[in-house]
């Protein structure tokens, strides 16, 4: 008996650093048909290589005992697979692709806390993901095609792409931790009432938001590249603390819309385009935008434009509106002189279909001009304006109070 105790668990641990060392752990790759496959890795602490779910596999698909992957963890098109569980996988180096799950209705990592990349698409029985850990690390993010009401277990604090497209269950998104995004973020084509929450989100590349209710993003300082609002159903938004963009700046097809804040923006390093907002009736919340370096394009039913601190268009504008106020083309036709507005000036008011940077212009009341420095189908940046004193600075502050 005290053989047995002596000798049993030796043996065991001996069999552990045997599983470890030979060549099972070594790759490059494993085919998993059943849990009884995936149990041959079970020894070992860090599988080197590839684990590839077979399209044949049905079922439930345990990895239990492995904690890292060096290589990539792929399913695909495995119809009859209802779950993929892991008791202490916690690193997957590679990519973690799962496509065309069918029936697939539940994903557990129970350590799980770094992915390398992630591409989940078209697993349309998933509605929630199990992860007690979260993962807090990845380089990029795709969810595509689930049915997914939220993405708890996604607790990232940076991320490379963040793409989460044609989930049409999705109605919540919630990453409190996210604080940097250094490639891109889309959302689009997801839940009808989707509402998306960075509280803490302070720096960003790229930015796209299509089909979204809500959107939350106070912490917002800057956005290295584009920003992009395009079909969303909300009424209002604001960035309080945004101060600059990169790249241009987008409120396009939003009938709900009525109103945007950037109280602390002062640079748009690209274009800034505001067209098919319906109920958009006033451009302003802009009180200290300075600089446009690409052109401004504004096409819809507003009223009234208001930017107090604008001295500098870079490209050209083009306005059109269905409004009957006159004086807004006044207005940017006396920028345009003063050198507000660097490129091609069109306005025009009355326009029955408003467009955005057309090659002619016809119909409604029109008023072009063309400025010194620049061709006449020209919308690039000339660099900033001259100060001007006396009349012309003054016409200038009266356009943009």
């Amino acid at each position: 008996m005290a053989f047995s105790r002596v000798i049993l668990p030796a043996l065991a641990l001996a069999s552990a650093v045997l599983a470890q060392n030979n060549d099972v752990c070594d790759g490059p790759s494993i085919t998993i048909v059943t849990s009884g496959d995936a149990a041959k890795i079970a020894g070992c602490e860090t599988y080197d290589g590839d684990i590839i779910i077979d399209p044949t596999a049905q079922g439930i698909i345990a990895i239990n005992g492995v904690q890292q992957i060096t290589g990539d963890f792929t399913c695909i098109n495995a119809t009859q697979v209802t779950a993929i569980t892991s008791d202490q996988i916690n690193t997957i180096q590679g990519t973690w692709h799962l496509e065309r799950l069918t029936i697939m209705s539940n994903l557990q990592f129970d350590s799980l806390t770094g992915v390398n990349n992630i591409e989940w698409i078209a697993l349309p029985a998933l509605q929630s993901l199990n992860f007690a850990q979260g993962i807090q690390r990845a380089n990029s993010v795709i969810i595509s095609n689930t049915q997914l009401t939220n993405i708890d277990g996604i607790e990232l604090t940076a991320v490379g792409t963040l793409n989460v497209n044609n989930n049409n269950y999705l109605t919540d998104v919630n990453v409190n931790d996210l604080k940097n995004i250094t490639s891109a973020l889309s959302f689009s084509a997801n839940g009808r009432d989707l509402a998306i929450s960075f509280p803490n989100l302070e720096q960003a590349a790229n930015l796209t938001f299509r089909n979204v209710s809500k959107i939350d993003m106070p912490s917002l300082s800057s956005v290295a590249g584009d920003m992009g609002f395009y079909s969303d159903t909300f009424k209002s938004f604001t960035a309080p603390n945004l101060t600059q963009t990169g790249g241009s700046l987008a409120f396009v097809d939003s009938p709900s819309l009525t109103s945007f804040a950037f109280p602390s923006l002062q640079t748009i390093g690209g274009g800034f385009l505001v067209a098919n907002n319906t109920n958009l009736k006033a451009i302003n919340g802009l009180p200290k935008l300075a600089t446009i370096i690409g052109a401004l394009d504004f096409a819809g039913t507003f009223n009234s434009v208001t930017m107090n601190k604008l001295t500098d268009v870079r490209g050209g504008s083009n306005v059109q509106t269905t409004s009957t106020n006159t004086t807004i083309c006044d207005l940017f036709n006396s920028a345009h002189s003063n050198g507000v507005i660097k490129g091609v000036n069109t306005c025009l008011t009355s326009k029955a279909n408003p467009e955005t940077n057309p090659s002619a212009t016809s119909g409604g009341t029109s008023s072009t001009s063309t400025s010194s420095s620049s061709s006449s189908n020209a919308a690039v940046a000339f660099g900033p304006a001259t100060p001007m004193t006396g009349l012309g600075a003054l016409l200038a502050a009266i356009f943009f109070i």
